[in-house]
């Protein structure tokens, strides 16, 4: 199955750093057995959008494809196609599902933003301190409705999965740093040229201040300098303030595409 989206093929490649990617009759399935919980490491990516009536179908090919995951609670479906197409997905509602509208965004190159921290220093997360502050940032940086015990759990997991990733040389972690006291976190993962950024978050008190635009500009000037990278790729959901920020330094809306994700834990 030759993709069409740049974006998923991103994900495709941070799954297998870790896990497995396998070709099926007209999807791949993404199994990450280190984190179960990793829903964008445990998934269907099908070749075409959702159909009325097939929806039985698709839920039996994640439960026969991810049945080797231990402890997933969750199915997500996504479908190769990057003009925004969601099909026909009342049916999955109607099941509980949730429809995702996001945006890929892509640089070949960044530029400055205009408000550009001098006085901040963005530097590499390195040692045991650096990891739990970035921890820390996560879990202070989630909005209300997902501020739950699990929730924290799984970030806490993922970004234990971060620090192997970035101990085995696929990638690099970022703070920046207002003084001594870092404000926001994000990293860079990185294979055969193609990067994707990964957990941008910044302090509720710094945010609309210029540290994440910064960090976000110099973690990326980073990747195309010291890293191999030839283009970077972001995501985010549609008519999210962050995607504004990503542009300032020079990413731009590529690809739309969509998703539908049902919790098996809670309901929908």
């Amino acid at each position: 199955m030759r993709l069409e989206s740049r974006g998923y093929a991103t994900d495709l490649m941070i799954a297998s750093m870790e896990g497995s990617v396998v070709l099926g009759d007209g999807y791949v399935a993404v199994r990450t057995p280190t984190c179960p919980a990793f829903w964008w490491g445990n998934f269907i990516l099908f070749s075409e959008p959702p159909q009325r009536d097939r929806e039985r179908e698709w839920e039996e090919t994640f439960d026969r494809e991810l049945a080797e995951v231990s402890g997933v609670e969750h199915r997500l479906f996504a479908w190769d196609r990057i003009d925004g197409e969601v099909g026909d997905t009342a049916g999955f509602v109607e099941r509980g599902y949730a429809l995702r509208e996001c945006i890929f965004l892509m640089a070949r190159s960044v530029q400055r933003p205009s408000h550009h921290r001098t006085d901040a220093l963005v530097r590499l997360i390195e040692d045991d301190v650096d990891w739990k502050r970035a921890l820390s940032i996560q879990h202070e940086s989630l909005e209300r409705e997902r501020d739950t015990e699990s929730y924290r759990r799984f970030q806490a997991a993922q970004m234990a999965r971060n620090q192997r990733l970035v101990g085995q040389g696929y990638g690099k972690w970022f703070g920046a740093f207002d003084g001594a006291n870092c404000v926001a976190t994000m990293g860079v993962l990185v294979r055969d040229g193609v990067a994707r950024c990964q957990s941008v978050a910044t302090l509720p008190a710094y945010r609309r201040k210029g540290y994440c635009s910064t960090l976000v500009h110099d973690a990326c000037e980073h990747a195309f300098r010291e890293m191999g990278a030839r283009e970077i790729v972001i995501m985010t959901d549609v008519g999210n303030p962050a995607a504004g920020v990503y542009m300032a330094v020079g990413f731009r809306i590529e690809e739309r595409v969509a998703s539908l994700s049902l919790s098996r834990a809670n309901g929908a």
